[in-house]
């Protein structure tokens, strides 16, 4: 009897193990935009599941092109109930699906790490989903405007290059001064045509301006810190510029024909390929014009959708594996984005050693501390009312029209379309 106890014992124990070795992993489905991402994500997956195999990775297929896509995939998807358990939306978009409640609340699993202040996350990647007092996302792949300068074309309309400008009004003159020199140069170009008006809004919260008001149903940008950013983009303009779209002015940058160029971090690399060496050039950190001054954080930002307790645990275990370390070596390595994790900065194997290599995109570093939320404009149409903001910063910034006029006018056009 006790033979035949102890096999019983013996044989339910082995049937344990077994059943726990062959276990199938908890799979997350995630969904992103934009197949530039795509050999990253790829990599960052194959990393993951070889220290979690408890845990596989599948991508949404077919991969959309654009954060809007995404956005109106994802809110369909709410509709059919047929979410990701996992996305990596535009930031801009956190607002909108945090408003439908899709995402979860990310701060009880945050205070349930007990390290959450040792794992080298910036304090503001949790600011970037901060949507009425709750997180809902963390940034992910993180872009923030940025000024590059062509070094030569400064040296040559006589700006100290040992001096370089910091701020508008240095680098206002510094362009007037390049566009003098004639011969087809552009004294300087900027980036008005940047999704949801990405960098108009930079010129408002680097003063420490606010976009929308404190219940995010109207606009705040009418009053001094609006009007001083038209101010700046008039005067930018009125110092030499020409109208391009933003891929005309990356190929004319790389040309070598512009002088100052206010654009986005994430182009640095592209920047950097394609001029390859044939001028010097330098990126530098977007100006901040009040101790209150923050960016908004371009990019994506990654969302939790899943319902079920092991998929949202899971889940999590890779949001905080493609925000750590690790994740957001592979990430800067693949496409050039600003790392939210300050330990894959500090150690010389993750990215130490890369930023010695490539200097310019420490530019972009600076304003980590600094991040702030990428705002969609309140109401049905955020995407007709970013439009009509863009052809309002147009006549500012190419005609040179008077910013005061034109400030009034943004208000007129816009508030009837957020009140719908």
């Amino acid at each position: 009897m006790r033979t035949g106890l102890r096999c019983w014992v013996f044989g339910l124990c082995m049937g344990w193990t077994s059943s726990i070795a062959t276990a199938a992993p908890v799979t997350i489905e995630v969904s992103y935009s934009s197949g530039a991402y795509t050999d990253v994500l790829v990599e960052s997956a194959r990393q993951f599941e070889a220290a979690h195999p408890d845990i596989r990775i599948v991508y949404r297929a077919p991969v959309v092109a654009t954060y809007d896509e995404l956005l109106q995939s994802t809110l369909r998807s709410a509709i059919t109930g047929s979410l990701a358990d996992l996305s990596l939306e535009g930031n801009q978009n956190v607002g909108i699906l945090a408003g439908r409640r899709i995402p979860i609340a990310l701060d009880d699993l945050i205070a349930a790490e007990s390290d959450w202040g040792g794992m080298g996350y910036a304090p503001a990647i949790a600011d970037v989903g901060r949507v009425g007092g709750k997180v809902y996302a963390l940034a992910y792949a993180t872009s923030v405007p940025t000024i590059y300068l062509n070094v030569d074309l400064l040296r040559r309309a006589g700006v100290d290059i040992d001096r370089l400008p910091t701020g508008w009004k240095g680098l206002i003159e510094a362009a007037r001064k390049v566009q003098a020199l004639g011969g087809g140069t552009v004294g300087g170009l900027f980036d008005y045509n940047a999704t949801g008006n990405w960098t108009f809004q930079a010129l408002v919260t680097s003063q420490g301006g606010q976009i929308l008001s404190e219940d995010g149903t109207d606009i705040a940008f009418d009053g001094p810190e609006g009007l001083r950013a038209l101010e700046i983009l008039h005067d930018f303009g009125a110092a030499g510029t020409v109208d391009m779209t933003q891929s005309q002015m990356l190929q004319a940058f790389a040309a070598g024909t512009v002088g100052i160029f206010a654009s986005y971090s994430a182009a640095t690399g592209q920047i950097e390929r394609q001029i390859d060496g044939k001028f010097a050039f330098r990126a530098a950190p977007w100006p901040i014009l009040s101790a209150e001054g923050r960016i908004p954080a371009g990019g994506r930002a990654a969302m939790i959708y899943a319902a079920a307790p092991d998929k949202r645990q899971a889940a999590w275990q890779y949001v905080k594996f493609l925000t750590g370390p690790i994740g957001q070596s592979i990430l800067v390595k693949g496409v050039g984005a600003v790392p939210v994790n300050e330990l894959a900065v500090s150690d010389r194997s993750l990215l130490g050693g890369f930023y010695e290599a490539h200097p310019n995109q420490k530019a972009a570093l600076q304003a980590v501390p600094r991040l702030t939320r990428w705002l969609t404009y309140p109401g049905p149409n955020p995407v007709k009312v970013s439009e009509i903001v863009r052809e309002h910063l147009r006549r500012v910034l190419i005609k040179h029209e008077d910013p005061a006029t034109v400030l009034a006018d943004i208000v007129r056009d816009v508030r009837p379309l957020l009140a719908r």
